[in-house]
């Protein structure tokens, strides 16, 4: 396990980026903003400024929040001397373009929405898709998409490929977290992967789906057994309910849960659980240098690039104040 002392220098530079995070009030200030052009003028006496600057259009508001987000990968890159924590944080970014270079074969397209946050070289894996062998890809990655392809030809079914590539890309993280070994990252990942298999329980009731769905949709790693999620699979929502109302996430499961049931929405629990999440994540708010604020500051960017997607969207889409509202995560400071 890495040392708190090892991060010293790295915490340093994270208290100031810190401070540059968006306040409640400034998010209140561009929900509040009676226009697009209102919203953006707030976004220019911030961080953001420069990254919005640069856009032809605001349709294409992502390339803003991805460059704001890669300047934060590259400056932690620079400040640590172990770079898993920070991929942990990346490895999804490679996986999601696995996904889009796999469906976009089966498509007979190119490959369209990228990510530049990943760590796999983009041209490394249209190699991949076009089937050459010398790709430049981690061979874990390699034999998911591999097995994601060969089980698309042999079902025709897309949902395979997400159901494969989503189960290598936690089994990646188990191994990463195991590796690093620090309780922090242990404790994160528990609760993230917890709260996705509880969301995807629902998710496949209201889908009718069969319990063979169930089994292989299910991610490994969690707190809560798979088993414990198979036997209660048949049961009304309710039950669940029940069922966790004294585990840790009794406030995201009663209040989620019931509202998805009442409006057929998960998005007041998905809402509820980034939450939960960022509140696990805050504890690096309150340690002077280690892992805990690395991890802490690179998840809290993450969380206000959700809370900059929500505002923007619903900027450009007129949606009402009261609508965004209920979908904003926290903040971290």
């Amino acid at each position: 396990m890495p040392k708190d002392e090892e991060f010293l220098f790295a915490s340093g530079r994270i208290k100031v980026l810190e401070s540059r995070l968006l306040s409640r009030n400034v998010i209140e200030r561009i929900l509040e903003a009676e226009d697009l052009d209102a919203a953006l003028r707030v976004l220019g006496e911030t961080d953001y400024a420069t990254d919005f600057e640069e856009l032809e259009s605001i349709y294409d508001f992502e390339k803003a929040l991805e460059r704001s987000m890669k300047r934060t990968l590259r400056i932690i890159k620079e400040s640590v001397k172990d770079h898993r924590v920070v991929r942990f944080f990346t490895l999804k970014y490679d996986y999601h373009n696995l996904k889009v270079v796999l469906k976009s074969r089966i498509l007979g397209i190119v490959p369209e929405y990228l990510s530049t946050l990943g760590e796999v070289p983009l041209e490394e894996l249209v190699k991949l898709s076009k089937g050459e062998g010398d790709a430049g890809v981690p061979a874990a990655m390699k034999a998911a998409f591999n097995e994601a392809a060969r089980l698309y030809e042999e079902t025709r079914d897309p949902q395979q490929v997400d159901l494969i590539l989503d189960r290598a890309l936690y089994e990646e993280l188990n191994r990463l977290v195991r590796e690093i070994g620090h309780e922090f990252l242990k404790d994160y990942l528990a609760a993230l992967i917890d709260l996705t298999n509880i969301k995807t329980v629902v998710r496949l009731k209201y889908m009718k789906a069969d319990f063979r769905t169930l089994e292989k949709s299910l991610l490994p790693g969690g707190t809560i057994d798979a088993g414990f999620f198979e036997d209660i699979f048949q049961e009304p929502v309710q039950a669940l309910i029940d069922a966790l109302s004294s585990s840790r996430y009794s406030e995201v499961i009663k209040e989620g849960l019931e509202n998805w049931v009442s409006t057929g929405s998960p998005a007041v629990y998905e809402k509820l659980a980034d939450d939960f999440l960022l509140g696990i994540l805050r504890k690096g708010l309150y340690k002077p240098f280690g892992l805990e604020p690395v991890a802490g500051y690179i998840g809290a960017k993450e969380n206000e690039l959700k809370i900059l997607r929500v505002l923007m969207v619903g900027k450009i889409n007129g949606i009402s104040e009261d609508m965004i509202r209920e979908r904003l995560r926290d903040v971290y400071v």
